[in-house]
């Protein structure tokens, strides 16, 4: 991370942070300091025109005013930084614009590192795992960065999370999303960014796995782990606010600060033709192919398992009465036998027979951990059989499992929202704000977005008329009787339909799958 201590103390510094100030910046002079410290490809720039003004500052015959306009040139040209990227009709593809319009990705796998010119530039290169503590008031202490001595995903040195540098929006996200380091006219900080009193956070932090409740009763974000289905949206909330009452389960915020990112990366709307994630993966009636008795193993032909998937055992279909969510940890040549392996998993030995059936589940979390870059999957970002990860997040947004949002809810088809997350909850409006500007359409294909200025990070479906490759290519699910939960992203049996913009508002507060999930939102 570049100093930024000289631009406190530099006159030029300080008069450009006064123009940013009256451009609508509301952040401090250090905090402004640190962007444009490290606001990306153009430091370089920044450096030499900050360099000039100090030497100019130092000569006789120039006045304090010329240093200040060399500076001010230098954070004028940061402030010009974006990345963006335009959608126009119904084609899923856009076109890069600002400083990323030449920019390429293509994610990487276990063996292939890919190609993404995102990784040198802020707020992306600013993107780190750690270890940490959740404190009560809502804090994180951070424990140890990734590469550091102390770092490790199994939770015992703390929650694994993303730490996210500040960073600047603009644009809707199914039009002209956009994305830069430093504060510019016309742009916003996300809502997860934003304390009560109005004033930023120089970061915010993300959970880098998909949430499991431990046996502590707590919603965690750690590897190695069966993440956590089969429970309502309440006690998913109950569980992440054992931490302390600020702590809850994924929000618009939340939604908002990934979402942005990661438009702006893919440069589609069509999430899927990126990475795919991992959304066709289930299966059910799998066949066991030899008896073994009292092993932590099973029989089964080639390929039809891997390591990290997470497999249940019965009679048939979704039956688990033999072994319930267990994770393949090794899978074994058989001597002799050129068409099965031998595949063990974890917890209690069982008896198996060839009149029992495997159900191919997820994956467990940390089975992204292989990619070797900052962006893709194992084996293949096509197939739909992998985990992803963006920069430290495994599976964000969509795949694997339904995530529940817990700050927004329907009621007999208007959209309220609360917040405080302290008084979400889904038996009544009370302490929600009523949506009444968002209309929603019928279920179908979204083909674009709506937002209430009010509640900016909560882009929701506006129309529906695409297809499962056009316009958003994720699908829209709704309910307007009652009160209806959120679900977002689709699960590993959804194919096309999942994607960041699939939502699900067709089920109440009661409803509980294996299918769906939530992972822990932290508010500090």
């Amino acid at each position: 991370m570049a100093d930024s201590s000289v631009f406190t103390t530099d006159l030029g510094a300080v008069t450009a942070y006064a123009d940013a100030k009256a451009h609508g910046y509301t952040g401090t002079r250090e905090e402004f300091a640190t962007l444009l410290a490290n606001a990306g490809n153009n430091l370089a720039e920044a450096n030499a025109a900050k360099t000039a003004a100090q030497a100019s500052a130092t000569q006789a015959d120039q006045s304090a005013n010329a240093a200040a306009a060399s500076a001010k040139a230098a954070a004028s040209s940061v402030g010009a930084t974006f990345y963006g990227v335009e959608f126009t009709g119904s084609p899923s593809a856009g076109t890069r614009t600002g400083a990323a319009a030449d920019f390429v990705f293509t994610p990487g796998t276990d063996t292939s590192a890919g190609q993404n010119d995102f990784d040198g530039v802020y707020p992306w290169a600013g993107m780190r795992r750690c270890c940490c503590t959740l404190n009560a008031d809502g804090t994180v202490t951070v424990n140890a960065y990734k590469g550091q001595p102390g770092y490790i995903e199994d939770g015992t040195n703390g929650e694994v999370l993303v730490e996210v540098p500040l960073f600047y929006v603009s644009g809707m996200l199914d039009v002209n999303p956009r994305v830069s380091a430093v504060p510019m006219p016309g742009f916003r900080a996300p809502r997860k960014f934003q304390n009560a009193d109005g004033s930023l956070k120089r970061k915010c932090y993300l959970p880098a796995f998909p949430g499991s409740i431990g046996a502590d009763g707590k919603l965690h974000s750690i590897a190695g782990v069966v993440s956590t289905g089969n429970k309502t949206i309440s006690q998913f909330l109950a569980a992440a606010r054992l931490w302390g009452e600020t702590y809850c389960i994924n929000t618009s915020a939340d939604f908002e600060v990934l979402a942005y990112l990661m438009t702006v990366v893919y440069g589609t709307r069509n999430f899927q033709s990126k990475i795919n994630g991992c959304v066709s993966l289930y299966a059910t009636n799998i066949a066991i192919t030899g008896a073994r008795t009292g092993e932590s193993a099973v029989t089964v032909a080639k390929g039809v398992l891997e390591v990290g998937n997470v497999i249940s055992i019965g009679t048939g279909n979704e039956n688990e009465s033999v072994a319930n969510r267990r994770i393949v940890t090794a899978i074994e040549a058989i001597e002799g036998d050129t068409a099965n392996v031998k595949v063990s998993f974890t917890g209690e030995a069982v008896t198996t027979t060839t009149d029992h059936k495997i159900w191919r589940i997820m994956q467990s979390t940390g089975t992204a951990n292989s990619v070797i870059s900052t962006c893709g999957s194992p084996v293949s970002n096509t197939d739909g059989k992998h985990s992803f990860v963006f920069y430290g997040v495994e599976n964000p947004l969509y795949g694997n499992q339904w995530r529940f949002e817990c700050d927004w809810k329907l009621i007999d088809g208007v959209v309220y929202y609360c917040d405080d997350p302290t008084k979400y909850q889904w038996s009544s409006a009370a302490d929600y704000l009523k949506l009444d500007t968002l209309a929603l359409p019928g279920e179908g294909w979204a083909t674009a977005l709506q937002v209430d200025e009010r509640v900016p990070q909560l882009q929701i479906t506006k129309s529906v008329g695409g297809s499962s490759s056009t316009y958003l290519a994720d699908y829209f699910w709704v309910n307007k009787s009652g009160t209806r939960i959120v679900r977002r992203g689709g699960y590993s049996y959804n194919g096309g339909d999942a994607g960041p913009w699939d939502v699900g508002l067709s089920v109440g507060p009661g409803w509980a799958w294996w299918g769906c999930s939530a992972d822990l939102s932290i508010p500090g």
